[in-house]
């Protein structure tokens, strides 16, 4: 039989737990930060995704049918964690169709709400609702809004952390991206 002690002593044992401890904590750091990005990430897909519904509706003249003279389909930020898809209309002192000066449409009717969720929240502009309205006529969605004709018009989400924003972008032809 050998002479000598056979597993591990109280020193190795205790170096093989820390080690454990200190791989367990930095993937644990990981995960939370992914997380983060993640719901970041998917806010910023719904979000481009809502207004390209919006834009869709207006090329397909989508809107309740009992209502009458609805010029177009739009996008808004309520406040800065629920948007609106929306219709527009003339009538009841409601401007022209022909109208291109947004900041004066207020005959509005509800399509549908959302709330983003896990604390990601509209950053820029930071006032919501017309600051964020985005109007795309029926039936060829021309885009108009706040500041679209001039350049691209940018809405930013983030988290409020240390976690950077992110952008979706409207042209004024309409196109969508996400920065």
């Amino acid at each position: 039989m050998p002479s000598g002690r056979q597993g591990f002593t109280l020193l190795e044992l205790m170096v093989i737990i820390s080690i454990i401890g200190i791989m367990t904590s930095a993937g644990l750091v990981s995960l939370s930060s992914s997380k983060k990005h993640f719901a970041l990430k998917t806010a910023q897909n719904e979000v481009a995704a809502a207004i390209k519904l919006a834009q869709s509706y207006a090329l397909q003249g989508k809107f309740k049918e009992s209502v009458t003279n609805v010029c177009g389909i739009g996008f808004r930020f309520m406040n800065d964690s629920t948007y609106r898809i929306f219709y527009y209309r003339t009538g009841d002192g409601y401007p022209s169709c022909a109208s291109t000066d947004s900041s004066t449409i207020t005959g509005l009717g509800m399509i549908e709400d959302q709330v983003l969720g896990n604390g990601v929240k509209l950053t820029s502009p930071t006032s919501p609702d017309t600051s964020t309205r985005i109007l795309f006529s029926i039936p060829d969605a021309k885009v108009s809004g706040a500041g679209i004709s001039n350049s691209p018009f940018k809405l930013s989400i983030g988290t409020g952390s240390s976690e950077k924003s992110k952008t979706i972008t409207i042209s004024s032809t309409g196109l969508v991206e996400e920065d």
